[in-house]
């Protein structure tokens, strides 16, 4: 059960890669740059979310706070919000524009990296919970500021 749960935690995001890559070459040229922006913008509006939750909000990871024994190896830094959750997420929603069914399953995936990720020690719910809020708020505006520019840019 254990070998599992570190395999979910920590290699299951590959699959999520490998779902993007796929649905990226299905693409035509234009839907490809479009793809490429979006999760480009995604991924750094993420990072900044993340970046300024973590500052905002220290949670100490179970194992430092809780005297819990981690599952795997981990840096006793601050577990707020999961990086593993919020970019298995933000690919599962990129995904989502492109193949809603591919992407609702892939954002179970991730909610499923997330999940094993608190079972192994390393995160709390919280951090989980942050990190697909942060990745849906992100994706969401990225989607809206592209759209935008779109607009101007045709116009």
């Amino acid at each position: 059960m254990d070998e599992t749960v570190i395999i979910i935690a920590k290699y299951l995001i590959v699959i999520l890669v490998l779902a993007l890559t796929y649905v990226f070459f299905k693409q035509d040229k234009r839907h490809k740059v479009e793809m490429v922006a979006l999760l480009a913008a995604s991924v750094i509006v993420a990072a900044l979310l993340a970046k300024l939750a973590s500052v905002l909000h220290q949670d100490p990871r179970p194992f430092a706070r809780d005297g819990i024994t981690p599952y795997f190896s981990h840096g006793p830094d601050n577990g707020f919000p999961s990086d593993h959750t919020t970019y298995s997420a933000v690919i599962a929603f990129v995904i989502m524009k492109y193949s809603h069914k591919l992407g609702i399953a892939l954002a179970v995936l991730a909610l499923l990296i997330g999940s094993a990720r608190v079972v192994a020690g390393v995160h709390h719910g919280q951090d989980i919970i942050a990190g697909f809020l942060i990745a849906a708020a992100s994706t969401g505006l990225s989607v809206l500021v592209l759209k935008f520019v779109q607009s101007r840019h045709s116009s």
